[in-house]
């Protein structure tokens, strides 16, 4: 016959109940941290769009958090406009306004500017002009207006010399 005694004196049960309670605690500081992620992720994503919605432009804002460090990637996908093609300078004063407010630091800011295409628009004949509200797209009609102009040709090796030696 085998017999097993187990005796449980305060001090082992002091050192399971501590386990517990660390244990407990690590799980709760993991969601809290979960808890304040997600917070800082739709903050620093509301405001983006409150900023731009203040000046009239209607944005979708998404973030999300690097790797290691305490740092966040900010995605923006606009209407393609003009006063976004400098946009690295209204980056540096969103990123200063996000760590101003939300305490939160934003490394990088991506954009996206998806063009959407009618079929209609892309029927057009060359004769026809297409009416943009936008200056921003009036730049490629008259990069097409340039590109007509230019003539390119073959000359022979006599020829391109020719004027070199003249000068």
């Amino acid at each position: 016959m085998l017999t097993l005694t187990l005796s449980l004196d305060s001090l082992s049960i002091y050192i399971a109940l501590a386990d517990m309670v660390i244990l407990l605690s690590y799980v709760l500081y993991i969601f809290q941290k979960k808890r304040n992620l997600e917070r800082s992720i739709k903050q620093i994503s509301d405001f983006i769009m409150d900023y731009f919605s203040n000046s009239g432009v209607e944005v979708h804002a998404s973030c999300f958090k690097v790797e290691g460090k305490k740092h966040f990637v900010a995605f923006i996908e606009s209407q393609p406009l003009k006063r976004f093609r400098y946009s690295n300078v209204l980056e540096q004063n969103l990123v200063n306004h996000i760590l101003r407010l939300t305490g939160c630091t934003v490394e990088k800011v991506f954009w996206r500017f998806p063009i959407q295409l009618n079929r209609e628009a892309m029927l057009v004949d060359e004769g026809n002009s297409l009416n943009q509200d936008d200056p921003y797209f009036s730049d490629k009609n008259t990069l097409t207006e340039a590109s007509k102009q230019i003539n390119v040709s073959e000359v022979s090796w006599e020829e391109f010399d020719k004027p070199k030696s003249n000068s």
